[in-house]
């Protein structure tokens, strides 16, 4: 009698949940450890990621960009056609920003500064004065810089020498805002020809700063207006019925070695994070900071990224086919970059509707949002070196890592027991947790980004194109902050 043929490798079901227990004690045990270490950190706040959700860069960045734009355009002398990308309404759009953050529940120090030398240069020097008070009461660690700053702008009678001695005091703020606030000091006390200079360098700045954002502003507008012409093929095609449904996927791994992989990733991510910051104080003073931190940080992400994948190749098992069971595929690349492109323009369409829907449509809206993603550590930078170690990370590591975790190991798993729609939010909520992201429109973001990249992934098999779509969403908004620091 011939033998029964046996069922494909890669179609074997997975080990039964009944023999997982052990493994089940040992995931909550590791994640309850994971638990304590963030407490033992001072809470999420302590890591880098969580850091920027409550830094102050978070609340100015946006309203920075925007006045900086507003001021590249009126010192190029544009003239715009279109009201909504006009200097003046950017600058308001700018202020409305800062005066949200200045006077919200959460006031920042650094809008009620800068809101307080708008104030000042626009003429309203008690709103001003004001501004600054409510900044040193938010700030007291550089009490002497507001202290200098409103010396400079609110009272006349202030001697020039007291303000040249502390003129050093100005560098403790942002680049471009230290140059300003500096050329108005000099204004101030005489010294015109340096103050000229250094307006008029201010002004260069602020212009190329302008062509370099409107670029990527204008990428961002044509990406949108083809992922809208996409998501409209698509309703159409539901629409005609012409979708057909997706059966289950099999694969030999589970939702416990899902939660497995996960909880293992999140330890050695909390781990990681405070061995490093112990590192960086006992030695970090030998070694430039920028370099030295950002090679740290990319070799810490790495070595638990590695770690995690190595943990999901044990798992599926001695194979030839586990790389492809997990999303690698090259065949026909350039079609799947092709995928991928499409996949960028869809998430851009998709958040451009969506603020349509709620009348927020203007480039002040779609700064904000563009910025919702936890990138403080890039704005210490100064030096474009820096900036290659980060991108390179950010843009081209994180993607493929990333993917190969969430996208080829956690939605098939969910596919197993899941249709596509719910297996794809599902996917992309673990995606937005593991960010550990506490801002509300972070975690809308980082979800929508998720739900595109899992659909990508259902439509492909291949990962190439999820890659490319999540290097792309990453690299924007990298590419709009390396304009903010170096420009």
């Amino acid at each position: 009698m011939a033998d029964r043929p046996q069922m494909p490798t890669q179609f074997r079901p997975a080990p039964p949940w009944g023999n997982s227990i052990a493994r089940i004690v040992l995931i909550v045990v590791l994640a309850v450890l994971t638990g304590l270490l963030v407490v033992l950190a001072e809470g999420p706040s302590a890591f880098t990621f969580n850091r920027w959700l409550r830094s102050p860069v978070q609340a100015t960045l946006p309203a920075d960009i925007l006045y900086r734009f507003s001021a590249g355009l009126a010192a190029s002398g544009y003239e715009a056609h279109i009201e909504a990308v006009s200097a003046h309404r950017l600058e308001q759009a700018a202020i409305a920003l800062y005066e949200q953050n200045a006077l919200g529940p959460q006031p920042s120090a650094e809008a009620s500064c800068r809101l307080a030398i708008i104030y000042a240069k626009s003429g309203y020097q008690e709103h001003a004065g004001e501004m600054f008070r409510r900044a040193m009461q938010r700030d007291t660690e550089h009490t002497k810089l507001y202290l200098l700053l409103m010396r400079l702008y609110t009272d006349q009678s202030v001697e020039e020498d007291s303000l040249l001695e502390r003129v050093a005091l100005l560098d403790d703020q942002d680049q471009w805002l230290a140059a300003l606030t500096r050329a108005d000091l000099y204004e101030r006390v005489g010294h015109t020809h340096q103050a000229a200079e250094l307006r008029a360098d201010w002004q260069r700045r602020q212009v190329l700063f302008c062509q370099i954002v409107g670029a990527l502003m204008a990428f961002y507008a044509a990406m949108g207006v083809g992922g809208i012409a996409i998501l409209a093929m698509v309703v159409i095609t539901w629409l005609a019925g012409r979708t057909q449904r997706k059966s289950l996927w099999r694969v030999p791994w589970s939702l416990v070695d899902v939660a497995e992989a996960i909880v293992v990733l999140l330890l050695l991510l909390v781990c990681i994070s405070m061995i490093t910051a112990a590192f960086r104080g006992i030695i970090g003073s030998w070694l430039p900071s920028e370099t030295f931190n950002a090679i740290l940080m990319a070799a810490g992400y790495l070595f638990a990224g590695a770690c995690t994948i190595a943990l999901i190749i044990y798992r599926i098992g001695p194979r030839r086919d586990a790389w492809r069971l997990l999303g690698l595929r090259l065949h026909n690349l350039a079609a799947q970059i092709g995928q991928g492109i499409a996949g960028y323009a869809t998430i851009v369409g998709l958040l451009i509707i969506a603020l349509t829907i709620l009348g927020q449509s203007g480039i002040e809206q779609i700064v904000p949002m563009a910025l919702k993603t936890p990138l403080e550590v890039f704005l210490a930078a100064r030096n474009p070196a820096t900036f290659v170690v980060y991108f390179v990370l950010v843009g081209i590591l994180a993607p493929i890592v990333e993917e190969i975790i969430f996208r080829g190991f956690v939605y098939p798993a969910l596919r197993r027991i899941m249709a596509v729609p719910p297996a794809a939010l599902a996917s992309a909520l673990i995606f937005a947790a593991v960010h550990i992201s506490a801002s509300l429109g972070g975690v809308l973001m980082i979800t929508l980004v998720g739900v595109v990249l899992a659909y990508l992934y259902e439509r492909n098999r291949s990962l190439i194109p999820s890659m490319i779509t999540h290097a792309m969403y990453n690299s924007f908004v990298l590419l709009l902050l390396a304009s903010y620091v170096l420009v």
